[in-house]
């Protein structure tokens, strides 16, 4: 009787001594070639040319198709003429801040925060800073004396 109080006692303590297994899952997003680069919090990415979203994770577009969100494989445009934008978004329904990424995203040059424009250059995506000085042909300065003036500056900084 003891011997089994014992036994009972030991395979308690052994139950409770048992560690339960956590799975852990790492995501790796990869981006498209024609997007910038994300974040593994990021999920969409606003295009401004089609008024619609790409879902990094599952590589499809969300476009509205006649009245209704619609998740499809192609956007019917060279994804390469895009100029999307990362959006603080996770979920099903990245259309609930349509209205805040077009007011956002309107009038500025490519869909892109002030400042910014995407240009491609062999295939590669680049994002220039369009309030950085000219700088491809040297000796043309910004338009202003053709790069020809002597370093002294006229008025005030």
């Amino acid at each position: 009787m003891k011997l089994l109080k014992i036994a009972a006692a030991g395979l308690f303590a052994l139950t409770l001594h048992t560690t339960t297994a956590q799975a852990q899952v790492n995501i790796n997003i990869t981006p498209p070639s024609w997007g910038p680069a994300v974040g593994p919090n990021t999920q969409y990415y606003y295009i401004p040319e089609v008024d619609g979203y790409y879902d990094v994770r599952d590589r499809q577009y969300v476009l509205l198709r006649d009245g209704r969100w619609a998740r499809v494989t192609n956007a019917g445009r060279d994804p390469r003429t895009f100029h999307p934008v990362v959006v603080d978004y996770v979920g099903a329904q990245p259309w609930v801040r349509i209205e805040e990424y077009r007011t956002k995203y309107k009038g500025h040059p490519h869909g892109m925060p002030p400042g910014q424009a995407k240009k491609m250059r062999g295939g590669q995506t680049v994002i220039i800073n369009q309030n950085a000085a000219y700088q491809d042909h040297p000796g043309k300065g910004n338009g202003q004396g053709n790069g020809h003036g002597n370093g002294k500056g006229k008025g005030k900084h």
